[in-house]
């Protein structure tokens, strides 16, 4: 630094202007400049060694393992307890509502004879459109269960089925 001030004189206060007045400047770029590449990880991916095959496949069982243990302590453990989750209820149409009654205490009155889709229909006065509708809501919620045999497909309730006609005095 000596051998600039002897070339040429420049005085003190002149470079503490020339400074102070830049700073501001610095700042800018600073922030540009961390939020771009160190803030990013752009620098460190480029000056970082490349990674051996083991390396990286034990990173990949890490962060496997790592998110299964998260995963399952999340989904299984909210404040000490357990807790599953709920369906969706998916909001019935009322006559669609209607026909489910209707072929649930139809069920409910053959009991374990069983009964056919068509004699469903016969007995309801619903279409058999509208019957086969509503037994597949009862099997997807396991209020009924079907048996095919050589002369059609039979349906019966389950037990949960004859539980819930007994709470709702269908039976």
């Amino acid at each position: 630094m000596s051998f600039f001030f002897q070339t040429i004189n420049i005085p003190a206060w002149f470079i503490v202007f020339i400074l102070a007045s830049a700073t501001p400047l610095w700042f800018k770029w600073y922030l540009k400049f961390h939020k771009k590449f160190i803030r990013s990880g752009v620098l460190l991916k480029k000056f970082k060694r490349a990674k051996s095959t083991a390396e990286m496949k034990m990173d990949v069982l890490k962060k496997a393992t790592d998110h299964f243990n998260a995963n399952s302590q999340l989904s299984n453990h909210i404040d000490g307890t357990v807790k599953k989750r709920k369906a969706v209820k998916k909001d019935i149409d009322p006559v669609k509502k209607q026909n489910i009654r209707t072929v649930l205490k139809v069920l409910a009155e053959a009991g374990d004879k069983g009964i056919l889709p068509k004699s469903i229909s016969d007995k309801s006065g619903i279409n058999l459109n509208g019957i086969s509708s509503a037994l597949k809501y009862l099997i997807e919620k396991n209020y009924a269960e079907v048996i095919n045999a050589s002369y059609g497909a039979k349906y019966y309730l389950t037990t949960l089925g004859k539980k819930y006609c007994i709470n709702k005095k269908y039976i």
